[in-house]
């Protein structure tokens, strides 16, 4: 092939690249908050010195993380709108020399409009407001659910997001520290378990002690007497769910939990009390299959692991779902929603809802919010005055099983 040729080529294919960019990976467009309130939020890296890192092959002396709270603020002055991942360059470095990906892949998310602002001021239309601690999914990121934290920030409630360290693609602490993902075989699902039982829901709990020294004023004086932590609700999205119920099972100082598409990994310690509420959503999917793995006889030989063994570790995961539910916890389908509908993704790229043949991203984003602040201002707010959960649930013609 000649040079010429070979030269058009090249330039008509480096054409086509740039004029399909912008359709498979366009510029996110995230959800405005459709509550009264403008959304503040600033970020914090806290170390838990009583627990050490557990995770293999590490040399961090003690459990670090990031977490970023959303918060309603009162709009004053000029405010510096915050960016949707304030670590991109690093993350942009990191996967450039990690996974060979291009910066421009990453750095045109900083186009992306967040309708929240930095370090503001809290709103003081309220004295307290109810805290709501939130764990993404396995690999996830604590920036992903934009949509439900910002909201929820929007109408009254203070949201914590824990990142955490090793459960995500790539974790950047403020000293420019960058810790990747860490994970056992998908099959080895008690190894899972252990990870939710003894890292994830006591991130959370650590996360809990800390707000509380923000309530006190320790650390920071912008949450002081702020935050209503009689009034705290534990949520989480796939694995995050499971720490959410794990955490809820551990710790009475949470009065709600909302599991967003989990699968049950944890296993059962202390039962759900009497004062604590537990709520499934969950996908046609996850209903009945929870999600789990489903390894070939090869797969499982590989890795050493007889096959009734793993049946009974996955009846295991039934039987948890569905103590869960005789202890009080409840079950809200929703139809069509696939498992990434709760989180950002499907609005990073069309090709990716496409992929998944899920429903429009917002569409489910909306339908997604209505039913986690309908049960939220009913069991930390008090009823709301628009009907029970229930109620509405049975109205929207979703499928709601009761215990």
């Amino acid at each position: 092939m000649s040079p010429i040729r070979l030269g058009l080529i090249s330039t008509i294919g480096l054409l086509l690249i740039c004029w399909a960019l912008p359709y498979l990976i366009p510029v996110p467009s995230l959800e405005a908050p459709s509550g009264n309130n403008p959304v503040g939020t600033v970020m914090y890296h806290w170390i838990d010195t009583s627990r050490l890192e557990q995770t293999p092959g590490e040399t961090n002396k003690y459990r670090e993380m990031n977490v970023q709270i959303w918060y309603p603020v009162q709009l004053k002055g000029s405010m510096r709108q915050a960016p949707y991942i304030p670590e991109l360059t690093g993350l942009s470095h990191y996967a450039k020399q990690r996974w060979h990906i291009p910066s421009f892949f990453l750095n045109y998310i900083r186009l992306a409009k967040t309708y929240t602002y930095m370090e503001a001021d809290i709103a003081s239309n309220q004295s307290q407001y109810p805290v709501v601690i939130f764990s993404h999914g396995w690999p996830g990121s604590r920036y992903a659910y934009h949509y439900l934290v910002t909201d929820l920030a929007s109408k009254g409630y203070v949201v914590a997001v824990v990142e955490h360290t090793y459960g995500t693609l790539a974790t950047v602490f403020p000293d420019g520290r960058i810790m990747s993902q860490k994970a056992p075989s998908e099959f080895q699902l008690p190894a899972w378990d252990s990870i939710i039982d003894n890292v994830w829901a006591e991130d959370d709990r650590f996360v809990l002690d800390q707000l509380e020294k923000l309530n006190r004023g320790i650390m920071d004086k912008r949450f002081t007497q702020r935050l209503n932590l009689e009034e705290t609700a534990i949520a989480g999205h796939s694995f995050g769910g499971d720490a959410a119920l794990a955490t809820l099972r551990k710790d009475k100082r949470f009065k709600v939990g909302i599991s967003l598409d989990g699968s049950f990994y944890g296993s059962i310690q202390s039962p759900i009390a009497a004062d604590q509420s537990f709520l499934w959503m969950c996908t046609d999917n996850y209903l009945n299959d929870l999600g789990l793995p489903k390894p070939s006889d090869k797969q499982l030989s590989e890795e050493g692991i007889q096959r009734a063994v793993y049946k009974g570790w996955v009846d295991g995961f039934h039987r948890r779902r569905d103590q869960a539910v005789s202890e009080g916890g409840q079950i809200l389908q929703l139809k069509g929603v696939k498992h990434s509908s709760f989180s950002d993704l499907f609005l990073y790229s069309p090709f990716l809802q496409w992929k998944a043949k899920a429903p429009d991203p917002k569409q489910s984003h909306r339908l997604i919010l209505k039913y986690v602040e309908l049960y939220l201002d009913q069991h930390l707010k008090g009823q709301p005055p628009e009907g029970r959960f229930e109620e509405k649930s049975q109205k929207d013609s979703r499928v709601l099983l009761n215990p």
